[in-house]
C-alpha cells in the first residue's frame, strides 16, 4: 500500500489503478514533458498525491466534469479512477500529451474518461464541473468555465456544488480580487491543504473553489 498524503477510502482496484498509473506516468515522461523533471521521482506523492486532496468533497454520480490543460492526465485520470460514475474529458492543447493520455486511459481500462485535443476557450460541450491543476489564473478558468457550463444542480452536503475547483498555491489573494472585480455574481471559498495533512510541502497550497453566487 502506498502511503497518501492526504487520507483517502481507496478499494484495493482503485489503489492498483493508482500505482499503475503512477508507474506509466514515470515511464512516459520520460519521452514526454508531462510533469517536471526535477521531481519526476515524486509523482506519487506531489502529483497524484495533490491531486487527490479533491476528494476532500464528493462529486454527484452523473456529472459532466472538464480537466482544462490537463497535461498527462492530473487531475483527470485521478479523479476518474476514485469517481467512476462522474463523465471526464481532458482537454489540452498539446497534441503528444493528449496522445499519452490516451494511452494512459487504455492502460488503465478507464471507460469514464476521454481526451479532447483543443484549446479550451473552443471546448464545445457543456458540463456541470471543471477542475484545473496549476493551469491558468482564476479569472481565466472562470471565464473557461462560465462559457459552456450547465445550470448549477443542487449538490448534496459533503459533495462539491457545480462550478470551478482548482488546486493552487501561494499568496492567491490578489488572483482572487482580481477574479472578483471582474466577476461579481461569484462565490469562492479558499480551503488550505494544510488543514488536511501534516506533510510540509502542501503548506502553502490550497483548494479554491468557485461557484456562482445564487
Amino acid at each position: 500500500m502506498t502511503s497518501w498524503p492526504f487520507p483517502v477510502d481507496l478499494t484495493p482496484d482503485q489503489e492498483r489503478m493508482l500505482i499503475s498509473y503512477g508507474n506509466e506516468l514515470i515511464e512516459v515522461n520520460q519521452r514526454v514533458n508531462l510533469v517536471s523533471r526535477k521531481d519526476a521521482d515524486q509523482v506519487f506523492h506531489r502529483h497524484i498525491g495533490h491531486c487527490l486532496a479533491m476528494a476532500h468533497r464528493g462529486l454527484l454520480p452523473g456529472t459532466e466534469l472538464v480537466d482544462w490543460g490537463t497535461g498527462g492526465g492530473l487531475p483527470a485520470v485521478v479523479l476518474a479512477i476514485l469517481f467512476p460514475e462522474v463523465r471526464i474529458v481532458a482537454v489540452d492543447a498539446t497534441q503528444k500529451k493528449i496522445r499519452a493520455l490516451e494511452h494512459f486511459i487504455a492502460h488503465l481500462g478507464l471507460t469514464n474518461i476521454r481526451a479532447w485535443n483543443g484549446r479550451a476557450e473552443e471546448y464545445p460541450d457543456r458540463f456541470n464541473l471543471s477542475v484545473s491543476r496549476a493551469t491558468a489564473p482564476l479569472g481565466t478558468l472562470w471565464e473557461w468555465h462560465s462559457r459552456k457550463a450547465l445550470k448549477p444542480r443542487s449538490a448534496p452536503q459533503g459533495s462539491w456544488d457545480d462550478g470551478l475547483l482548482c488546486l493552487k498555491g501561494g499568496d492567491l489573494q490578489e488572483e482572487i480580487a482580481a477574479m472578483r472585480n471582474t466577476y461579481r455574481n461569484v462565490r469562492v471559498e479558499q480551503i488550505p491543504l494544510k488543514g488536511m495533512t501534516d506533510d510540509l510541502y502542501f503548506e502553502t497550497k490550497a483548494l479554491i473553489h468557485v461557484s456562482r453566487n445564487t
